[in-house]
């Protein structure tokens, strides 16, 4: 850990599943909204929400509710997502925990004088949520949120806001989505890692497809 902590001068983290274990909280909070839009016995498995709602392509999701599912007022349903998960994350704040081996990392580069940012697709208030619930992470030097990114995952221009923001600096970023690797594997500046296991939907295909630096499934190996 102490190698690649040397060997970079800024670190980006992704939040959901990067930094804290939050993705299956999304996925209960999409059923409940889809049952409550859609139909009240709607189900896809985990897997199937990932292959759908981790994506490669731009605003897949909003396609996905417009399209497929015939939802009527998209927006609106996103909003009630948003409440439903926030609803969910406050009741289980006991039960999420940190990635493993991340809280230590994250201690590493605090006391050599380094700097790490969050960049989500998340809205303010769920980054917040986290940033309170576990407060090394409001050491940050800067957090980036739905509210201000003008183009959010899966697009590139998110990253280049941040290099953009810290000029000069050898830089170095965790993903654990395939719309978070699409958008930080094309900023050519910053080395991609990508945080997951192998029973991950999009797992081979992102291996195989883009250029990663460094595969992990937790944060103790490195």
């Amino acid at each position: 850990m102490n190698n690649i902590v040397n060997d970079y001068d800024l670190f980006i983290f992704d939040l959901d599943d990067t930094l804290v274990k939050t993705e299956k909280y999304h996925y209960e909070a999409w059923l409940k909204t889809l049952r409550n839009n859609v139909d009240p016995n709607f189900y896809f498995d985990y897997n199937t929400f990932c292959s759908i709602f981790h994506s490669n392509k731009e605003d897949n999701i909003k396609n996905y509710l417009k399209n497929v599912l015939i939802v009527e007022n998209v927006e609106n349903v996103i909003k009630e997502k948003v409440t439903i998960y926030l609803n969910l994350i406050h009741k289980n704040k006991d039960k999420i925990k940190l990635i493993d081996g991340v809280l230590e990392l994250l201690i590493n580069i605090i006391n050599v004088n380094k700097k790490f940012v969050i960049v989500s697709n998340s809205t303010k208030s769920n980054v917040d949520f986290f940033c309170d619930l576990f407060p090394i992470l409001n050491k940050c030097s800067k957090k980036y949120y739905s509210e201000i990114l003008h183009y959010k995952k899966p697009s590139p221009k998110c990253y280049i806001n941040v290099i953009d923001d810290f000029p000069s600096n050898k830089i170095i970023g965790f993903e654990d989505s395939i719309t978070g690797i699409h958008s930080m594997s094309n900023v050519q500046e910053i080395d991609t890692v990508f945080i997951n296991n192998k029973d991950y939907f999009h797992y081979h295909y992102i291996t195989q497809n883009y250029n990663i630096k460094l595969i992990i499934e937790n944060y103790n190996i490195l």
